[in-house]
Parts: C-alpha cells; structure tokens; sequence
C-alpha cells in the first residue's frame, strides 16, 4: 500500500476497510466443516468497522468508523458504548495506559479522558489524517499519520507540538512517508512504523534513528518486554530481540495484508490481517494459520490482549462489521 498524494491514500484505506466489510457481509467460510477456533464477542452492522484496540489489564477500548468507541471492564467479554464528542469522524487509533483513554482519527482529530468515561475533543494542531496513537503511565503520547505527522503531548493528551523530523535523510527520495504505527514505552523511549518499511526510534522524540527500511509497508506494531514484532504487506512480519533496536525478517507463509500484532513477550505471537489470523508459539519461528470458521473472510484490524477474570489472557481482535472476536486457541 505505498501510495502517494492524499488522494489516492484515502482510497486506498477505504478500498481495504470495503472490502472487509463486504466480505464479512456475504462471503461463504472458508473452513465451514471445521470447529471454529475464534468466537464472535459483539458485533455492528455490515458497513462498520472497528479499526483499533488497546488494553490495559481489564480495562479496554475499541474505536471505529463514525467516532464509534467502545469499552470494557472485564478483559473485553463485554462491551458498552462511550458517549464522545464529534461523531461522525473515523477514529482509527487507540491507546490506554495509567487510567487514561486516547483515541485519534481523521482530520487530526484527538479524543482524550483522564478517566476513560469524560471525553473531550483535543487540539491537535493538524488536519491531517492520524492513523495510531501511544500513551505510557506517565501520561507520555505519541499521535502519528498521513504524510509524515509526528505530534507529541507530555500531559496524557490534552495539548500537542508537532515533531520536525528531516525526512531527506529518512526515507526514499526524502518523501514524508504514511505512519500507521507507533508505540512509547514506560521509559520514554518512541517506535514508529510505516511506509517502506521504515520502523524509527528516538529516546528524546528530537533524534531519530531509522531502524529499519525496505519496500513494504508496515501496518502493525507489538512491542513486549525485549521483543518486538511488526507487520505489514504482503505477509510481511519482522521480529526483534532487544526491545526493536535491530530487526530481522520471519517467513510467515502469508501474501495477504497485515494490519495487527500482539506478542505476549515469552514466544506467542498473533497476527492479523485482510482474510488472515496467523499464530505462532515460538516467537515467530513457525507460523500456523487459525481456522478462522465463519470469520475467514473478513478484515481483522487489530489484535491485543485483555486480563481476564481469572488472571489469565484474553485475546481479541477487532475489524469487520465492528466486530469483536476472541481468538480460542
């Protein structure tokens, strides 16, 4: 999906977000025969979309087409509606952290509760379409979009500057490239990811270091304990031992598009995509691809992870007709 001009990028997210939703609508399983190895939590009407979905502990938040955001308290078993300002707009990024909920989308638009209940509409200083957002505990957030946009707030969300970064020296032809992923650790430290395959770094969010490049873009970003996973066309998945200061490639088996990783930091990985759930156990090593039954032919946007009531895991992953879905096994 490397495609220039502001044109020709809405269509492309737009053509991918269609397709799921028809396919989610009126395709045939794939694997009818077989036991379903993902389960159906919620769901929306056909033309719906849930782009993004962030945990903390119990507490999660999914965000979607029309400014649709949804929450949970128990590890994501059920889910209730917020009542946020400025419907109408898609958001299509989502972070939780510390208590507090961010959700960004079209138009620079920026949504932030301290409590994950208040929402106010936030200044972002962009009109520029933001496609992912990270928060730490320490009220530390990242917002990233269309056309190289780095914007950063140290206040849990509630004021922005943009980030100046010389992308002469960062990318192909010096072209200010798409970001559709971004992750800001405890520890202030900041991992983008985007188009040709650039995954950047920076501890201070003034110096930037290209970790990464290549010819795919890249969708989706895990980062857990000291390693990390990222992924994006064309099946592509690449993984990291020291916390995404280096990368290297993994062989996924896949062609399709990859927009969503969650890692558990001790070797599974979950991957999903348009038509696709992957799954490995060995960090990456082998891939098996998940029986998805009557949600084969969907996009899945996102995947992460909730705790459960027990204490254990819940994963889940969002996407196609606004649905919510948790993987079994």
């Amino acid at each position: 999906m490397i495609v220039r001009g502001p044109g020709k990028f809405r269509r492309a997210l737009c053509a991918l977000s269609m397709a799921g939703a028809a396919l989610a609508a009126g395709a045939a399983p794939a694997f009818a025969a077989a036991a379903d190895a993902l389960r159906l939590v919620r769901s929306g009407v056909a033309h719906d979309m849930l782009f993004d979905l962030a945990f903390d502990g119990p507490r999660g938040i999914a965000v979607g087409s029309y400014g649709s955001v949804l929450l949970s308290d128990d590890g994501g078993a059920a889910w209730r509606p917020a009542d946020v300002p400025g419907a109408g707009r898609a958001l299509l990024g989502t972070a939780i952290s510390g208590g507090r909920c961010l959700a960004v989308g079209q138009g620079g638009s920026i949504l932030v509760a301290d409590d994950c209940r208040r929402w106010r509409a936030a200044d972002s200083g962009s009109g520029e379409r933001l496609m992912a957002v990270g928060l730490n505990a320490h009220g530390l957030a990242y917002a990233v979009g269309a056309f190289g946009t780095i914007l950063r707030s140290a206040d849990g969300g509630h004021t922005w500057q943009a980030v100046a970064v010389d992308w002469s020296a960062k990318s192909p032809s010096g072209a200010e490239p798409h970001l559709y992923a971004v992750h800001v650790a405890e520890d202030g430290t900041v991992t983008l990811a985007g188009e040709f395959g650039l995954i950047l770094r920076s501890r201070d969010g003034a110096d930037w270091r290209v970790a990464h490049a290549g010819e795919q873009s890249l969708f989706g970003l895990s980062i857990a304990g000291g390693t990390a996973h990222a992924v994006g066309q064309n099946g592509t998945v690449l993984a990291s031992d020291d916390g995404g200061e280096t990368w290297r490639p993994l062989a996924s088996g896949s062609s399709a598009i990859l927009t969503g990783v969650w890692s558990d930091g001790k070797g599974r990985v979950v991957v999903t995509g348009l038509n696709a759930v992957l799954q490995s156990g060995d960090g990456g090593r082998s891939w098996r691809r998940v029986d998805a039954g009557a949600h084969a032919q969907a996009t899945h946007m996102a995947v992460a992870a909730g705790q459960s009531a027990d204490g254990g895991q819940r994963v889940l992953m969002v996407g196609s007709a606004a649905a919510v879905i948790e993987l079994l096994r």
